[in-house]
């Protein structure tokens, strides 16, 4: 039986060697746009069946790698008698150029059977906007007249509201998508990476919405598609980094029976370029940029030892009013003034907004105390000057209260003793016996709680000095706090069948990650997903979800009940894979 295995497998072999193996690679251009995709085939011929694995393709240098697919054919045919077959297997690649110029694929090493082929290197060249012609397509907008070029029918505009600004100050970048054409399935190709900027999100949409508009003579149908105010934090030329968005454009219909198709396209912004001034030099400690107002009040100017009233600090305006640091209040002696309560209301511009800040001041001591103007600078950037804003003062009157006991550290009185030599006699001679306190169960109980609190409290101790050294270890401790905000938010758009639902998600998720991988907030989805290579299912995943999300938020009518809430099961899997995971 042995001797037949061996046979058989021996003839398998020999048959396989003696196959006819073919691999060949081609392109479907050898000049493309920059909004167009190249196909990238490799094709395996051979005259017998032969099982092959998918090529992998090596990182190509501007080019980003966006999937492939495969397909297979046989053909048979008879030359003089001779019967021959042709299995053909391809494998398609969908390759996106990321910049203008020539560029190389290099040769793919393809590996068929225990035989290594590699492929010829192509020479590809990209030029600026695309090279396919524009498809016919239906429009709404009448008496309009499109070119044939795609970039001037359809395309994404960048717009800021200054071109030169000061470090801190607010930047508002609006993003608007410009069409004469129908089109549908929106969807982000690329979430930016405003490096070098702090950054809040002002608008995303959840649906397709476009007005129709007047832009150089000629109507558009345009929409917002995403609004961000941004606070550049050095000084320098920058680049306001592009954006990129998938676009299906609906092709019309020929005849009665042809209902059309869509095709895919990928547009993006053009870069614009900031100038980011230094701000000037000043021995004021302030880092408020913008232009605002401050005010105080207090709740109480006359009060007892050991009451307390509450000292309010509003600040107002519009700049950098998340980032900037508060004013420091005078140590008063005798006035304890608490941790302060600090809410901060911004309005939907995300660059206006105020800050109100609240501390509880408790009395230790009668007497009258003053509370000095606090002073508030700020650089003015109208006037391109430091402005310094004071606060009122005020006078606080305590008077003593006859229910407090003040510690002795904080108050003492004389004690007069007065006839000394005069004492109380004692009439009784049932003398008792001292209990010592050494055996008291209370004592030994007490003694037990103070060695157990001694080692408690160096723990407690080193971890506030951790958390307030290491900032990494301090995010860390607060992602799962700030995910919980965020999840809070998402349950209850599940529950409302509401695509807000993906909004929170994608930022409670992103803003988690980022925490636990120790990387700066606001990081785009490709450096996210960069530093999760090593953690492949997880990356599939978090992959997954994030093109869920920007899928959700342009398919017209959005996902339905049922796809919402097998996405938020998908979010809680990541989440619970992520806290598990040791980066």
């Amino acid at each position: 039986m042995k001797k037949i295995l061996s046979i058989l497998v021996l003839f398998f072999v020999f048959q396989i060697l003696l196959a006819e193996i073919r691999v060949e690679s081609f392109v479907n251009e050898t000049k493309i746009g920059l909004q167009d995709f190249l196909q990238f085939t490799i094709e395996i011929a051979t005259d017998k069946k032969i099982n092959t694995a998918t090529p992998k393709l090596p990182a190509i240098k501007y080019f980003k790698n966006r999937g492939s697919s495969s397909s297979s054919s046989s053909s048979t045919s008879i030359i003089n008698g001779k019967i021959s077959s042709e299995i053909i297997k391809s494998y398609i690649f969908s390759l996106q150029p990321q910049k203008i110029g020539k560029t190389i694929i290099p040769p793919i090493s393809v590996k068929v059977g225990k035989e290594n082929f590699t492929t010829d290197p192509i020479t590809i060249t990209v030029v600026e906007g695309t090279t396919k012609p524009l498809p016919p397509t239906s429009t709404n907008l009448q008496n309009n007249q499109q070119s044939g070029k795609l970039s001037d029918n359809l395309f994404i505009e960048a717009k800021i509201s200054k071109k030169s600004v000061y470090e801190n100050e607010p930047i508002l970048v609006e993003f608007k998508l410009f069409s004469k054409l129908d089109v549908a399935n929106l969807s982000f190709a690329n979430d930016p990476n405003f490096e070098g900027f702090w950054k809040e999100d002002v608008f995303t949409p959840k649906n397709i919405n476009f007005k129709t508009v007047s832009r150089n003579g000629q109507r558009y149908n345009m929409m917002l598609i995403r609004s961000v105010a941004l606070f550049p934090a050095k000084s320098g030329k920058v680049k306001i980094p592009t954006l990129e968005l998938s676009v299906d454009i609906r092709t019309q219909a020929r005849s009665f029976f042809d209902f059309g198709s869509t095709k895919n396209y990928t547009i993006k912004s053009k870069p614009k370029s900031l100038n980011i001034k230094e701000l000037p030099v000043t021995e004021l400690n302030t880092n408020a940029v913008g232009k605002f107002k401050i005010s105080s009040k207090i709740s109480e100017t006359e009060l007892k030892v050991g009451d307390s009233f509450t000292y309010t600090l509003k600040i107002s305006g519009s700049g950098n009013l998340k980032q900037f640091e508060l004013p420091t209040l005078p140590e008063i002696t005798h006035l304890r003034f608490m941790e302060p309560e600090i809410i901060t209301t911004i309005n939907d511009n995300k660059i206006s907004g105020k800050k109100t800040i609240k501390y509880l001041v408790i009395a230790q001591e009668k007497g009258t105390f003053k509370l000095p103007s606090i002073a508030f600078s700020y650089f003015d950037v109208k006037s391109e000057k430091y402005i310094t804003l004071k606060t009122d003062s005020y006078t606080v009157s305590v008077s003593a209260n006859e229910n407090t006991v003040i510690h002795s550290t904080i108050s003492q009185t004389n004690v007069k003793m007065e006839g000394q030599d005069i004492n109380f006699i004692i009439t009784k001679t049932n003398l008792q016996a001292d209990t010592l306190l050494q055996d008291n169960v209370i004592y030994w109980l007490f003694y037990l709680l103070l060695i157990l609190f001694i080692p408690m409290a160096i723990i407690y101790a080193k971890e506030r000095t951790k958390l307030a050294e290491n900032t990494d270890y301090f995010r860390q401790k607060q992602a799962k706090k700030i995910l919980k905000k965020y999840l809070k938010k998402a349950t209850t758009a599940v529950t409302n069948n509401d695509l807000e639902f993906y909004v929170a998600a994608q930022n409670g998720l992103s803003n988690f990650l980022s925490d636990k991988l120790k990387i700066a907030r606001g990081s785009s989805t490709e450096i996210l997903l960069a530093n999760l290579n090593d953690f492949k299912k997880l990356k599939n995943d978090v992959e997954l979800f994030f093109q869920k999300c920007n899928q959700a938020r342009f398919m017209p009518g959005g996902f339905s009940q049922n796809e919402i809430k097998n996405d938020f099961t998908l979010l809680k899997n990541i989440i619970t894979e992520i806290s598990k995971t040791k980066f």
